[in-house]
């Protein structure tokens, strides 16, 4: 199998990023062992075909720029759909701290100072995984979402599946994406009517502020949504945004988009401070974006979600979050931050030693 050669070749390179884009069965390769590493996102400017690896807080970690000159690339034997029945190592009670942070949060929004805030958390487990095959299993059951296993020294191992665009296309179409409000579902998608207030306020809030980005720098063209979306075992509220862009625009509109209120808050600023000052630990990568860079060409950005870390040979940790609003509930948003953490732990190749 291709896919087999291709792997054992990456096992011996000190760094390499795998990925493979939602709906196609070709896995590129990007080898790279010193990528270069940027501290700002204005310093993209006249940089194209790379591909990025950028930190929820830009200045906190680097942000990486995988070359171009050597690519590899090999098709998938088949795709399918994954359908759990159970979920797998759910913790039900929010931790100590986790409460800590969402009483701060969630009366942020009720006083007023925040239109929403998303919280984010972190699990540790204890693994045997091989990294590759849980990378060729996501592609593999999870079709229609951004797929990618990321290597270097600076930054460890990270895998992730991820469902939300944050810039994709060319100058004459772009493409962005709103997606918040997450639901469990094992079957057909909800219906519109079925999502709740807040997850419609949630999802809303996303959407104005893209649009709000998208119009100081771009000429907005067409909007659909918002409507259910489906990945595996979760729903999500979607909209899709299109719109032009002048290519020496990019980077001035990621620095407006990044991060967007699925994943930080409104205002963006204050919101960011209250996450820096109040959740238990740093995002890292988790929540920044990822992908294809090429002004000059096609661009295909996502948000790093569904995401984990392999930071040693026995241990990866997960990430996940929550928009907080004021009609949110403790347990409810640690249930969702739950659920989205399923997303690697039902692959088959997930081996857990302990928690």
């Amino acid at each position: 199998m291709e896919s087999d050669l291709l792997i054992q070749r990456l096992q011996k390179e000190a760094g390499f990023v795998l990925y493979r884009l939602p709906g196609t069965k070709t896995i590129r390769g990007v080898i790279d062992s010193t990528p270069k590493q940027f501290n700002r996102l204005q310093d993209l400017q006249g940089i194209s075909n790379v591909f990025l690896f950028a930190p929820f807080i830009i200045g906190s970690h680097p942000i990486l720029a995988f070359s171009s000159n050597e690519t590899v690339e090999c098709e998938l034997d088949d795709l399918t759909s994954l359908s759990p029945s159970q979920s797998l190592n759910t913790t039900n009670h929010p931790t100590e701290s986790y409460c800590k942070a969402f009483d701060i949060f969630h009366q942020e929004t009720v006083n007023g100072h925040f239109q929403k805030i998303v919280l984010a958390r972190s699990k540790t487990l204890s693994t045997q995984t091989d990294t590759f095959q849980l990378f060729l299993d996501a592609c593999r059951y999870y079709p229609d979402t951004m797929v990618y296993l990321l290597h270097t020294p600076t930054s460890g191992t990270w895998i992730g599946a991820t469902p939300e665009v944050l810039l994709e296309g060319n100058c004459i179409q772009m493409h962005s994406v709103a997606l918040a409000g997450t639901m469990r579902c094992n079957g057909e998608s909800p219906k519109l009517s079925n999502w709740s207030d807040k997850d419609k306020d949630e999802q809303r809030i996303v959407a104005d502020y893209i649009r709000d980005c998208v119009r100081a720098v771009g000429e907005l063209k067409d909007e659909w949504g918002p409507y259910s979306y489906q990945t595996a075992h979760l729903a999500h509220l979607k909209s899709d945004i299109y719109f032009r862009l002048d290519p020496d625009k990019m980077p001035e509109l990621l620095s407006m988009l990044h991060p967007t209120p699925a994943v930080c808050g409104i205002p963006k600023r204050e919101s960011l401070q209250c996450i820096i000052h109040h959740e238990e630990e740093d995002r890292s990568y988790y929540a920044g974006f990822l992908g294809w860079y090429n002004p000059n060409g096609d661009s295909q950005l996502y948000v790093n979600l569904r995401c984990l870390h392999q930071y040693d040979d026995a241990h990866i940790k997960l990430y996940a979050g929550g928009g907080i609003l004021p009609s949110s509930t403790l347990e409810g948003e640690w249930m969702e931050t739950e659920n989205k953490m399923q997303t690697l732990l039902y692959l088959p190749s997930m081996n857990l030693t302990g928690i």
